[in-house]
């Protein structure tokens, strides 16, 4: 099986270390002999990592599209363009391609996938999400016999490693943060981190295949994890629960409700136990129930191994079709319908769950009662609270609210008429728990 491969950079160079160190045993497994024959990269030929003898070289990606020897083009250039463009042109040639470009897919995966069905070629994008985890080919295969009912997971490794550091070692977001680019797992610029934006476009991919929805990206609710601090660790612990990033889409009544954003996970939860820069997905399914799927989210070698196995899946499927090796021909095409669903989204305000909630306050007599007067006239009951003077002499206090099950409209309503009411010394803090 000839492939063609544009993008030598991290997760690329890992590919090509994978094939040439693997290549062996991948064929004694498969029974199928992959040969890399062209590689495409504005910058080939300043690589030194090692030598790239055998392989046709071209800073131009117009040489894998226009070679007919090429049966799988695989693009990890990222970005949004050229890589569309060059996916769009391979897949128009009769090439079966493969990504690992996440952003892309979530804005034009609808386009990609219905020029693939017309062309009769398959589109692998199994290191699109959470690296080596194989949560795609799960969602896909697996479970398909599943109605699905939930997914949540923790999709992004940097700010897990945040929140493990903050959780474990004390440290504050801004010392973790710098601890984690230092190491690698953060970028210089981690906005589409830490702010949730890596994570939603890879729900977007997983809610399309979990529920057959074709998701914008105003239909994701979406929170990072900036401000976060060691008091919402603190509370987090002492009642039982860990604070993640979550990436959360759940079946409701007929809505499906896809958001982003920091929550309290029971420690009793699988989720609850990854740690540092590793992903894990739970999945809930009307048959299969429970599941949870875990493994390295990132890193070169780890979405290198994704990016193989779909072109091990591709390559078996291509080689077992009735018409030969060139395509997926025939009654044994994959031709999925992808968006199945006529379900529409929950806005984040009616999305049903509990809160946690921290006031930080004026000390003055009364406080307590007229917060929990305010929520309770919302219809916001409550579970647990704590209060705490801070600084006497300034007083400065703080209250700690754990709700029990409420509309998001009705929480929020409350916390804007306790703003109003002047005892607030800043903006409250509202974090989600996800049972």
């Amino acid at each position: 099986m000839t492939l063609g491969l544009i993008g030598l950079g991290t997760v690329g160079t890992g590919v090509v270390r994978l094939l040439r160190e693997n290549g062996d045993l991948i064929e004694k497994k498969t029974g199928i002999r992959f040969r890399l024959k062209r590689i495409a990269d504005r910058g080939i030929h300043a690589f030194r990592e090692f030598p790239l003898d055998g392989y046709e070289l071209s800073e131009s990606a117009e040489a894998v599209l226009d070679d007919p020897e090429i049966e799988i083009a695989v693009e990890l250039i990222g970005g949004y363009e050229p890589a569309r463009t060059y996916l769009l042109q391979a897949i128009e040639r009769g090439k079966h391609v493969i990504t690992a470009n996440k952003a892309l897919l979530a804005k034009s995966g609808g386009e990609i996938f219905a020029l693939a069905d017309k062309v009769g070629v398959e589109v692998g994008f199994e290191g699109s999400v959470a690296g080596t985890v194989p949560i795609i080919r799960i969602l896909q295969d697996g479970l398909a016999a599943n109605r699905i009912e939930k997914v949540a997971g923790i999709i992004n490794g940097t700010t897990n490693y945040i929140l493990t550091r903050m959780a474990e070692d004390g440290l504050s977001y801004e010392a973790a943060l710098a601890e984690a680019q230092r190491l690698g797992f953060a970028e210089a610029d981690p906005a589409l981190d830490v702010d949730g934006e890596d994570a939603a476009h890879k729900l977007s991919i997983l809610a399309t295949l979990a529920f057959g929805v074709r998701p914008e990206r105003g239909d994701i609710h979406v929170e990072g994890i900036r401000g976060l601090e060691q008091a919402d660790i603190r509370f987090a612990k002492e009642n039982g629960y860990v604070l993640k990033l979550l990436a959360i889409g759940r079946k409701t009544n007929g809505h499906v409700e896809l958001r982003v954003h920091p929550a309290l996970v029971p420690a009793r939860h699988p989720l609850a136990s990854v740690r540092n820069e590793f992903n894990a997905v739970f999945v809930k399914g009307d048959a299969s129930r429970e599941t949870m799927y875990y493994g390295r989210g990132a890193g070169q070698m780890p979405t290198a191994s994704a990016v193989l196995s779909d072109i091990i899946e591709i390559a078996e499927r291509a080689l077992h079709a009735p018409r030969g090796v060139r395509g997926v021909e025939g009654d044994r095409a994959r031709k999925r319908t992808l968006y199945w669903s006529a379900d529409r989204f929950l806005p984040i305000g009616e999305i049903r769950t509990r809160f946690y909630l921290r006031f930080p306050i004026v000390d003055a007599p009364g406080a307590i009662g007229s917060l929990t007067t305010i929520l309770g006239r919302h219809g916001v009951s409550i579970a647990a609270v704590h209060a705490s003077i801070l600084d006497a002499a300034s007083a400065r206090g703080q209250i700690e609210i754990l709700t029990h099950e409420a509309i998001e409209r009705s929480v929020r309503a409350a916390c804007a008429e306790i703003a109003g009411t002047g005892i607030l010394r800043e903006k409250e803090r509202l974090i989600r728990v996800d049972e």
